[in-house]
């Protein structure tokens, strides 16, 4: 069985290493991109049996076809951060440096933005959408500037490559508890609440082989050593979510721009 993830360098590798082994899978990781890319498939090729992968590429294989290539294998996991109130849900953290003169969405007109690359729903399409909800012209309100990854995006901030930047808010806040040059920047908006990154299952994976993985990796959360590697990702345990959960990211990447 093999794990490919898409969420490092953002989480610690260890996390997944310590997963899969729980799993008997073989993980295996993407660093390139938060999910695969448009027109790319792992799971519909036999290249990865399971996947955590971005919501918005979750939403893009499972919508691509007539018949989707996966399935959502019913685990996620819960940021360790006050506003999600104990839910699989996250933000994305818009940020500036301290002394900036930004200190509202409105005030980054003109302005470069780190982003974490096109797939990305914290760190690139919740950006994008809330231009568009506020009616703002994604091609002329900021100057987008994809990074590779949020913690990249985070140093650039730090270096004054960007004058902000947009951060998964498990990674920022993770960071932040280690950096004090990260803790000090400012969050000036969190974007969302958008449901964390699923783990997926390709479509034909046996159901009773997909309940078993879901119940071990449930019941994992009760074991020391993934709680500790859950709290080094600033991460307060895994819970049960069905497609429902992912319903509000649907309907936002089909709304027409």
């Amino acid at each position: 069985m093999r794990l490919l993830t898409y969420m490092s360098p953002g989480f610690p590798e260890s996390l997944f290493e310590l997963l899969g082994k729980i799993v008997d899978a073989e993980v295996h990781f993407d660093t390139t991109m938060s999910g695969p890319a448009p027109g790319d498939d792992p799971f519909a090729d036999g290249a990865a049996d399971l996947g955590w992968i971005c919501s918005t590429s979750f939403v893009d294989l499972a919508t691509r076809t007539d018949d989707p290539t996966i399935q959502l294998a019913g685990v996620a996991w819960v940021p360790d951060d006050p506003d999600t109130n104990g839910q699989p849900i996250y933000f994305g953290d818009i940020v500036t440096p301290a002394g900036s003169d930004i200190d509202s969405f409105e005030h980054l007109a003109g302005k470069r933005v780190g982003c974490n690359d096109p797939v990305s729903l914290s760190g690139y399409h919740s950006m994008r959408l809330a231009m568009r909800d506020r009616g703002l012209d994604e091609e002329t309100f900021t100057e987008l500037v994809f990074t590779g990854g949020h913690h990249a995006s985070l140093d650039m901030v730090l270096a004054g490559d960007v004058d902000a930047a947009v951060i998964d808010s498990v990674v920022r806040t993770s960071r932040a508890r280690t950096e004090k040059a990260v803790a000090d920047l400012r969050v000036i908006e969190r974007l969302g609440p958008w449901p964390v990154q699923p783990l997926v299952a390709r479509a034909d994976f046996p159901a009773e082989q997909l309940a078993e993985v879901r119940r071990l990796l449930l019941e994992a959360g009760d074991r020391a050593d993934v709680r500790a590697e859950l709290q080094a990702a600033s991460l307060a345990g895994l819970v049960e979510v069905g497609p429902d959960h992912y319903a509000a990211i649907q309907q936002a990447m089909a709304t027409p721009t």
